[in-house]
């Protein structure tokens, strides 16, 4: 005789994906019945990312959201996909800002694993600065975008779309991502 009680992974990762997704309805509906919600009040904006140098960019970030990672830019690409999602209060005018945070340099090390071997590792170095954002009025903004410029400054930008690159740079340009050795080939502090 064949039972009719359902076990397993299968079973549970169903059931998951179904309450998600009714979670996710509900929150969409009420925040459809009431305007004054705390989604109807913000844009939920895609983090894209443009790197101009001569160096891929491990990771950034806005306010904490990461952005990821981003390849050197070619004339048809900034080098980043998007990322989800920075909030910005849809009530804000003139300029706002934002915390940007990315991966400027590193260095190689070695470590060794537990049979006793050597392998490569990498540590990252990180620069912070504090950037104004124009809010353009009367755009329906969907994209926070930074690019980041040879001279080491970032630049925000709010857009309705995604943009071409503002720089179209030789995808021959030199390439500094492979990082030098540590000092004394040990992680840094």
């Amino acid at each position: 005789m064949k039972s009719n009680i359902h076990h397993g992974k299968p079973f549970l990762v169903r059931k998951l994906c179904i309450l998600i997704f009714w979670c996710w309805v509900s929150s969409v509906s009420s925040a459809e019945q009431n305007p004054d919600s705390k989604e109807n009040s913000e844009w939920l904006l895609g983090l894209v990312g443009y790197n101009y140098t001569d160096r891929e960019i491990e990771d950034y970030s806005i306010d904490g959201v990461g952005g990821g990672h981003i390849r050197k830019s070619s004339p048809t690409s900034g080098g980043g996909g998007t990322t989800c999602c920075v909030r910005l209060p849809k009530e804000l005018n003139g300029t706002v800002q934002v915390k940007v945070r990315w991966q400027v340099d590193g260095c190689r090390y070695l470590i060794k694993d537990l049979d006793g071997n050597s392998e490569a590792a990498r540590h990252f170095f990180y620069r912070e600065e504090e950037v104004s954002v124009t809010i353009p009025p009367g755009k329906n903004i969907a994209y926070l975008e930074t690019h980041f410029y040879p001279n080491g400054r970032p630049q925000v930008r709010l857009t309705e779309y995604s943009s071409l690159p503002a720089l179209a740079l030789d995808k021959k340009r030199p390439d500094r991502s492979l990082f030098p050795r540590c000092k004394d080939d040990q992680q840094p502090e």
